[in-house]
């Protein structure tokens, strides 16, 4: 508890308002809001998410997860999700440190570890946990280098190794190596999806797709649904969704526009696919986003 206090002080002392603050530290940020049920949609990248204060909830797909103080949630691959604070207000925020997860560095560290049974059972792209009283710990540690800024470079990456070293020795590990390890059904899905990302604005056709990471159409989409809880088709769909409503907020586009630069023929498919995600046409969703923002 001691330690959870101190990385909450200092996270939030370097995150004095309501926002995604990108630190000196390479891949680390620390995440604050101050209002509940505000829904944000969002890319998740893998990542180890450590939340010291508050509730938040990701829905992925199908599936949705209640991430709260003194608990993880590890994402091990990039998915577009549903993110929304339960508890926060100005006095006690929602709080929490985001790590970016480095395959590189997973490849290094498995190669120095026992080899260890892969969790071929396990497909899912998400799994959340209490944290581990030495991931706490070793959060504390990376979070008070802030405040010292002039030991970053030297500290910061023994620091995050350790991390990365502690996730694979914890229960998070077989899942983290499931996902990472070239051969593996969660690895190739993870593959498709780097794929889709790159390609989501072309007409998705799933046999070139399934081809890409060499899996049979039929085990390709049962796998893909296995781990996103998403078709291939319904994930892309979510991808151009998001970036055309990122299009309209951070850049102003209007619908029709937007709906052409993420791919669509139609603006009026767009418009109605739109509603049928967020509830709202592209207008009312923009406005209304923006009304909370101020």
């Amino acid at each position: 508890m001691i330690m959870n206090n101190a990385l909450t002080e200092t996270l939030l002392r370097h995150a004095p308002e309501a926002g995604n603050f990108y630190t000196k530290i390479k891949g680390f940020l620390i995440a604050r809001r101050d209002l509940p049920h505000v829904i944000e949609r969002c890319i998740l990248k893998p990542t180890i998410v450590v939340t010291v204060q508050g509730k938040k909830r990701f829905a992925v797909g199908e599936m949705s997860y209640i991430n709260e103080a003194g608990g993880s949630i590890l994402l091990g691959m990039d998915l577009p999700a549903d993110c929304t604070v339960l508890s926060a207000s100005s006095e006690k925020p929602y709080c929490s440190g985001v790590l970016e997860l480095d395959a590189s560095l997973i490849a290094q560290i498995s190669a120095e570890l026992p080899k260890e049974d892969i969790d071929k059972q396990n497909l899912m792209a998400v799994s959340s946990s209490k944290t581990d009283p030495v991931v706490l710990e070793a959060f504390t540690r990376l979070a008070k280098l802030l405040d010292t800024p002039e030991h970053i470079q030297q500290l910061a990456p023994l620091v995050i190794r350790e991390i990365h070293y502690r996730l694979l020795i914890s229960p998070f590990g077989k899942h983290i190596r499931t996902i990472h390890f070239l051969g593996t059904q969660a690895n190739q899905i993870a593959r498709a999806i780097q794929w889709l990302e790159k390609n989501y604005k072309a007409t998705l056709k799933v046999e070139r797709l399934a081809g890409e990471v060499n899996m049979a159409v039929s085990t390709f989409h049962r796998n893909f649904k296995l781990v996103t809880t998403l078709s291939p088709l319904q994930f892309q769909k979510k991808l151009r969704l998001f970036e055309a409503q990122r299009l309209m907020l951070a850049e102003g586009m209007d619908a029709e526009k937007a709906a052409y630069e993420v791919g669509y023929e139609s603006p009026t498919q767009f418009n109605r696919e739109y509603k049928r995600m967020f509830g709202n046409s592209p207008g009312k969703d923009v406005r209304a986003i923006l009304s909370v923002a101020s």
